[in-house]
């Protein structure tokens, strides 16, 4: 992949210390929905703080503890329709280490298009600059007879009754993800059944089901399926619990149905979820590999070309094995990997997941292939192959005062919502576009990009982040800041 210049790479770390200390904390953002017969929508915003992004200080009773000023606005028809400010404390603890938390504020809205924006400040740290997450929140209209609320995956459910923050007596307490990894070992949710008696036309009674399917077959995988009756009500709780420390890595539904006496399917709702309980990379066992997908890989270098494309979305271990197989093309070797690197991630239909990654790889190679270097070892490829295409891209190859370049805006980038991703090309030739910035933890961030970017006519004489006083330096801030 294609990497700054050393330079470059040695600014980054110094803005990056400074944009730490200015702009607020990393959140996950997500919402669901519930109906309130008779009232409207309510869109639960669910802000799960990330611990290590905050700061901590002595509370009043001795103890470390976060402080984050959350401010969550809904918009229609360009102009704020509600908003909430609250001061949300993190856990308390005894060591410099937080934990993620968790906070929701709740909408009663009505069908239409909305916007949201969540702008969080860091009160021992003091920001000076919001962490900002906006995201688009259509609120649909509820369906006539009988139908379902989102499915909110839960670490914890409780009875609570008397709670303003109650759900028909239960106090859940979000999952603030859908992918589950080896040490989760319960998956449980929470959600509602609406309009039964107008949905049954005069019946009482209906069979609701819910299960996990796998993703691509949509079959109904082992023991992981409940059915009870249920007797028709305006609005009916579906809460469950299962453990899952046997169930294989793979992609997943959780489906959830409604059926009449006859069978007929009334509704239907459906959360994807993601478990990692992977196999270890035994690649010395005896496993036999015939009759797998990776008997269809007969020469050596097509083999390696097809792993060291699987490193955007491979771990460090992984990486690392990727490498040592592509220097050595150890045939046995790289398929026992190729084999168990899919199964970890879709159990039975590791085929099937290997084809959908191999033909975002042939799509990659085709868009942003430069020289002799193929797409999915470019920069612009590892961000689409690892959490792929962006949303809006923004595309400047023609500034005269400027380097080309691209601002890409996802509205989810792997588990962190409205992320951006600066690529510039300092050579300008040959298509190859470096990544320069990234709001994405663990990616390259620089807050100097946009100097970098107008660098090509004038020099940079310190490492500080400067603005840029030109046109094309302001349609670039506006270009980020407003993406579309």
């Amino acid at each position: 992949m294609l990497r700054p210049r050393p330079l470059v790479a040695s600014l980054a770390l110094c803005a990056a210390a400074a944009l730490h200390a200015q702009i607020g904390p990393d959140a996950i953002v997500e919402t669901k929905v519930f109906h309130v017969p008779g009232q409207g929508e309510r869109v639960d915003v669910i802000i799960s703080t990330l611990g290590y992004s905050v700061a901590l200080a002595p509370n009043a009773h001795g103890f470390q503890q976060a402080r984050v000023e959350a401010v969550t606005l809904v918009e229609r028809n360009n102009a704020i329709a509600d908003y909430r400010k609250t001061v949300v404390n993190g856990p308390e603890g005894t060591d410099s280490v937080s934990a993620d938390f968790v906070h929701l504020e709740s909408f009663l809205l009505q069908p239409g298009d909305h916007g949201l924006v969540v702008e969080l400040r860091d009160l021992v740290r003091g920001d000076t600059t919001p962490a900002r997450v906006q995201l688009p929140l259509p609120v649909g209209a509820r369906p006539a007879g009988l139908s379902f609320s989102d499915v909110l995956l839960a670490s914890q459910i409780t009875k609570a009754e008397g709670s303003p923050t109650a759900r028909s007596g239960y106090e859940v307490l979000p999952f603030t993800s859908t992918y589950y990894p080896t040490e989760v070992k319960s998956l449980a949710f929470y959600a509602e059944v609406y309009g039964a008696p107008a949905g049954l036309k005069g019946d009482s009674l209906y069979m609701l089901t819910y299960h996990l399917e796998g993703f691509e077959d949509h079959e109904v995988f082992g023991t992981f399926k409940k059915v009870q009756r249920m007797r028709a009500a305006e609005v009916s709780p579906v809460l469950a619990q299962w453990d899952i420390s046997g169930l294989p890595s793979g992609n997943f539904l959780l489906v959830l149905e409604a059926r009449d006496r006859n069978g007929e399917l009334l509704a239907r709702q459906e959360q994807l979820i993601q478990r990692n309980n992977p196999l270890k990379y035994d690649l010395t066992n005896d496993t036999p590999l015939g009759h797998t997908f990776v008997d269809g890989f007969t020469a050596a270098d097509t083999l390696a070309d097809a792993l060291r494309s699987m490193r955007p979305i491979a771990s460090s271990l992984e990486r690392k094995i990727i490498d040592d197989r592509y220097k050595d093309k150890d045939m046995e070797l790289m398929k026992r990997f190729m084999y168990t690197f899919w199964y970890n991630r879709s159990g039975p239909q590791a085929e099937d997941a290997w084809k959908r990654y191999h033909a975002e790889v042939v799509k990659v190679n085709k868009l942003y292939g430069c020289r002799n270097i193929p797409g999915y070892d470019t920069d612009r490829g590892y961000v689409h192959l690892k959490y792929g295409a962006p949303n809006t891209i923004m595309d400047r190859a023609n500034e005269t005062d400027a380097y080309p370049y691209q601002i890409w805006h996802y509205y989810r980038a792997g588990k962190y919502t409205n992320r951006r991703f600066v690529f510039y090309m300092p050579e300008l030739v040959g298509d190859c576009y470096e990544l320069i910035h990234s709001e994405v933890p663990g990616e390259v961030q620089n807050s100097r990009w946009n100097q970098i970017i107008h660098s090509r006519n004038n020099s940079m004489n310190n490492v500080d982040p400067q603005k840029v006083n030109t046109l094309s330096g302001e349609r670039a801030l506006e270009f980020y800041n407003d993406p579309r």
